[in-house]
């Protein structure tokens, strides 16, 4: 069963872009399916994309900037795995879009501190 975000342009559901980070973390090379690494990389670039749409302050901050600029070079469509892609590397993308995600995600959990989420 998929779970649809209830977002916001200034709230997301923090755990549930925890909980695909972790998963992601946790998963191992040699016991993943591509389906599932495609599955992952597809969930974890929509949270990356959310991320993307709340701002943080970019147009403020360089270093925040700079991870904008990475996340947008990560998401270019050429870079992307395709179905010939070997599933190492795809699985090697997943793991850099979770990683780019979290870097993300630790910025908006700073900015949002104390209020209501």
């Amino acid at each position: 069963m998929t779970r649809e975000p209830e977002t916001t342009r200034e709230h997301l559901e923090v755990d549930w872009l925890r909980d695909t980070i972790t998963v992601i973390q946790l998963m191992d090379l040699s016991r993943s399916t591509r389906a599932d690494i495609d599955a992952r990389t597809t969930e974890c670039i929509g949270h990356l994309e959310e991320l993307l749409v709340v701002g943080l302050g970019a147009d403020q901050d360089a270093e925040v900037m700079e991870l904008f600029r990475r996340a947008y070079r990560h998401l270019d469509l050429a870079g992307r795995p395709t179905p010939a892609t070997p599933a190492c590397d795809a699985f090697a993308y997943m793991r850099d879009t979770a990683t780019v995600t979290f870097e993300l995600l630790k910025v908006y959990v700073t900015k949002t501190e104390g209020q209501d989420q």
